[in-house]
């Protein structure tokens, strides 16, 4: 069958994201590193020039530094160029630009449209750190955002609290997306860099590989990198794990709610290309000289057209592909068989991980229909399975959503990933993480939704949470998270907290402020038995 992703967003929800993309980051959290009174300028050398950053409040930053030539004209649809050198001091107090992307109901996943904003001129990292102290490098976190590959930025996310308190140096990466990043098109072929559908993933590598060149010039050790990432991009981690030209670039990996052997999100890079010349056709530039037409193109008329392809959430959508000389073999047959960059790696979901998907579901009929849409063939057995409890139907369908699409895979990749590496799992658990909206315009109580676990994880607030509204017990949790994401490979502490997976599936560790807790009984809890007996399960070999 043709599998399906659920796309009930509602308009809250999606003005929300939208608002995200606009505003890099919350002005305060910059600010008070900018604006600090002890501020002074900073310099640092990298391989293409001198920078200036800023060190203030105890923390020092470069925002905006370059790792690759802007992908404009005829570098549009190429693989990353490395800088061109400068001369003088470039100036990295300020965000630089968020790539190309479309904001909208529908753009955000894929279905054209909205309001575009960001440049193709974006190919940056902001590097975080702890106040300098000569002479001893620290650990390296770089973190890939999230946004349905078609949205966000490094500059959403604040990791200024977590560089300063967990002595680390944290970079955060710009990547491009939607069809700029992802549109994959026979015509590329000719050009030696195959047909596409990977140009977001090829920036990652660079930007990587920007940092083992450079980064030992803020005080970061390239030899000591751990890749974290959520949701898409933490899609994008599984992808660069399957990467022989990852090798090297990273040492240990932590994958949030991105649990890549989710079935409709494997596509071929041969299955997608020909969607390329039909997407271009949408854009009158007819054939033959297809990709010189779009290459000529303003940047919003392609970032506001439909995906003709399958992405990571199916037809019409954007994301990575396999089966190119980027990523050979599909994720579950790298992770099956070892050849993957075998590293150590922590795999997590959220519990409520479905109802920020979830609120316009709001009576039984349209929970009847959504999940015999969703889910096809299985939509009957699925409502047998899920029936509708003292919260609503928002939050059954939610929870249906949640297995199938995020827990169960996420427990699949576990047991694949233990059989190579020290794997460890966890399930953030927060029943009360707070939420931008309140509960009378969402219609359910959101838990542990999708994205709650970022602000514990860098202890600033972001789109969704105002960490202003954590209570003491949350607050702690939020230390606790930060520890051990930087403690991961590290500290003595991490590995007597944390147990490791084994190949049958458990046991992980769960995030509660109540009090964490080891766990055995994921894989039931999250009927993963009855997820994996149906056309929508897990792959598994």
């Amino acid at each position: 069958m043709t599998t399906r992703t659920w796309v009930g967003l509602s308009a809250t929800m999606l003005a929300a994201v939208a608002m995200s993309a606009c505003v890099s980051t919350h002005p305060g959290e910059v600010d008070h590193v900018r604006f600090a009174p002890d501020r002074e300028f900073i310099h640092a050398t990298t391989d293409a020039g001198v920078v200036r950053g800023v060190e203030g409040a105890g923390v020092r930053a470069f925002l905006g530094v370059p790792y690759a030539t802007a992908p404009v004209g005829d570098l549009r649809w190429r693989g990353p160029r490395p800088v061109a050198a400068w001369e003088g001091v470039r100036d990295a107090t300020r965000l630089g630009s968020d790539c190309t992307q479309a904001l909208g109901r529908k753009a955000v996943l894929g279905g054209g449209g909205g309001l575009v904003v960001g440049s193709e001129d974006c190919l940056f990292v902001n590097v975080y750190g702890p106040a300098a102290e000569p002479g001893r490098p620290r650990p390296v976190m770089v973190y890939l955002h999230g946004g349905a590959f078609t949205i966000g930025s490094g500059a959403n996310y604040d990791p200024s609290r977590l560089a300063a308190e967990q002595d680390r140096v944290v970079v955060t990466v710009n990547f491009r997306l939607g069809a700029l990043g992802w549109l994959a098109h026979p015509g590329f072929q000719a050009e030696g860099e195959g047909v596409g559908g990977n140009w977001g993933l090829m920036d990652q590598q660079a930007a990587l590989r920007w940092v083992q060149d450079n980064i030992a010039a803020f005080g970061g050790d390239p030899s000591d990198v751990t890749l974290f990432a959520e949701s898409s991009g933490a899609w994008s981690a599984c992808y660069l794990m399957g990467s022989p030209e990852s090798e090297g670039l990273f040492h240990r990996v932590i994958l949030q709610s991105g649990p890549c052997l989710e079935p409709q999100s494997l596509n071929a890079a041969k299955d997608q290309a020909p969607a390329g010349p039909p997407f271009a056709d949408t854009l009158d530039c007819t054939r033959p000289g297809q990709v010189a037409c779009l290459r000529g193109l303003p940047a919003s008329r392609i970032a506001r057209t439909a995906s003709l392809r399958a992405g990571i959430n199916g037809p019409g959508s954007w994301g990575p592909v396999y089966g190119d000389a980027i990523v050979p073999v599909s994720p579950p047959d790298a992770f099956a068989s070892g050849r993957f960059v075998q590293v150590p790696v922590i795999v997590g979901t959220n519990t409520d991980e479905g109802r920020l998907f979830a609120v316009e579901v709001r009576d039984m009929d349209r929970y009847e229909k959504e999940t015999v849409w969703l889910y096809g063939a299985d939509g009957e057995r699925a409502l047998a399975r899920y029936p509708v409890g003292p919260e609503g139907p928002a939050a059954t369908i939610a929870q249906g959503f949640t297995d199938s699409r995020f827990a169960c895979p996420a427990d699949a990749l576990r047991r694949l990933l233990a059989r190579h590496v020290p794997t460890y799992g966890y399930e953030f658990a927060d029943p009360q993480a707070p939420f931008l909206l309140p509960d009378w315009v969402t219609g359910l109580d959101m838990g542990a939704y999708h994205a709650s676990e970022l602000a514990y994880v860098f202890g600033t607030s972001w789109l969704f949470t105002d960490t202003g509204r954590w209570t003491p017990v949350q607050r702690a949790l939020s230390d606790r998270m930060m520890g051990l994401w930087a403690g991961f490979g590290h500290d003595a502490a991490f590995q007597a907290t944390w147990p490791r997976v084994s190949d049958g599936g458990g046991p992980i560790l769960v995030f509660d402020p109540a009090g964490d807790r080891v766990d055995a009984t994921f894989f039931d809890r999250h009927q993963c038995g009855f997820w994996g007996g149906t056309t929508l399960g897990p792959v598994a070999p």
